[in-house]
């Protein structure tokens, strides 16, 4: 308990530095902070547009105050306000979220289900030909890039053999709201999806492949094997369950990694997610809009890696009861 306890902890921890570095990097950077709180340079403002951004942004509270009101702003749900697009920075970051989730939820659940499955087969097969070619290969994609994985899939698919689109989440010419534009969906996400499923799963596959190794050995595993229960049972009711926790675990601290390569991947197939929000926000220097997509990603590591705790919380017995570790 205690374990799983700290790391809820640790991930709260997290959230609250990036809260208060959001807060003080533009303060203490050198230069005027108006620059780094509205993305205009001091030079193209006159004095009245100088005293309006002042007094908007509360500098000439003291820090504390601002700090509060700056909170109040993460309470409130704004995340502040993006001079440069006149917009909150909430309606801009919820407003392309859901792009980026229409990547990274299929893909996270995707490569969860083929690296525990595929990882557990070889885990309990250990030292036979398809075990080690499957591992040898999952190496050496875990080494490739996310971008590398992307670009060769375009290649391969969209300019050799023009099987799928290479650019955008629908085509022009299907109306909205028909079974026609889903399917059009889909099809404009098939590879920004397997591009991230085939970056993801061989994490998945190697930790759950190694963790299986292991506990192949174990006396209740090869009394199993003795009574002569099929391998699918013996690997998903006595084997699983003990490994679980850890899976469980990693695929939670993952979700953070998934939506960084989500923003990846959104660049690379003209996605209007928030990866492509989050260049638009740095081309054009608009820093309360990188703070937003920073808080916001970071909030989502917090609450995966925090509910990934719980459950594993929830399925053991020992720790759910009060046990021994």
């Amino acid at each position: 308990m205690k374990k799983y306890l700290k790391s809820i902890l640790t991930a709260l921890v997290c959230f609250l530095i990036v809260i208060v570095l959001n807060f003080l990097l533009p303060r203490l950077l050198p230069g005027n902070p108006i620059a780094y709180l509205t993305g205009f340079a001091e030079e193209e403002m006159t004095s009245a547009r100088y005293e309006y951004y002042e007094n908007a942004l509360h500098l000439n509270e003291p820090p504390l105050v601002q700090f509060f009101l700056y909170l109040k702003t993460l309470v409130d749900g704004t995340l502040g306000y993006s001079y440069k697009k006149e917009a909150v920075v909430s309606a801009l970051v919820f407003e392309r979220l859901g792009f980026t989730l229409q990547i990274t939820l299929p893909a996270v659940v995707l490569s969860t289900l083929i690296g525990l499955a595929w990882g557990l087969d070889c885990g309990f097969k250990k030292d036979r030909p398809g075990e080690k070619i499957s591992s040898s290969l999952l190496i050496v994609l875990n080494a490739v890039p996310t971008f590398v994985i992307g670009l060769a899939l375009m290649i391969l698919f969209c300019f050799k053999n023009k099987w799928f689109p290479y650019t955008g989440l629908n085509s022009g010419d299907v109306l909205p709201g028909t079974a026609a534009y889903l399917l059009d969906r889909l099809h404009h996400l098939f590879l920004p999806v397997l591009t991230l499923t085939a970056a993801t799963v061989p994490s998945r596959f190697l930790l759950m492949r190694n963790t299986a190794r292991k506990i192949a050995d174990e006396k209740y595993v090869l009394y199993a094997k003795q009574r002569g229960l099929s391998p699918r049972k013996i690997k998903y009711r006595y084997i699983l369950p003990n490994i679980a926790q850890p899976f469980i675990t990693m695929v939670g601290m993952s979700v953070s990694v998934c939506v960084g390569g989500s923003l990846v991947i959104e660049n690379i197939f003209s996605i209007p997610g928030m990866g492509k929000l989050l260049s638009e926000a740095v081309y054009s220097l608009d820093y309360p809009l990188m703070q937003g997509i920073l808080f916001m990603t970071t909030l989502i590591m917090v609450i995966a890696v925090v509910v990934s705790d719980v459950v594993c919380i929830l399925i053991d017995p020992k720790l759910r009861l009060g046990g021994a570790e």
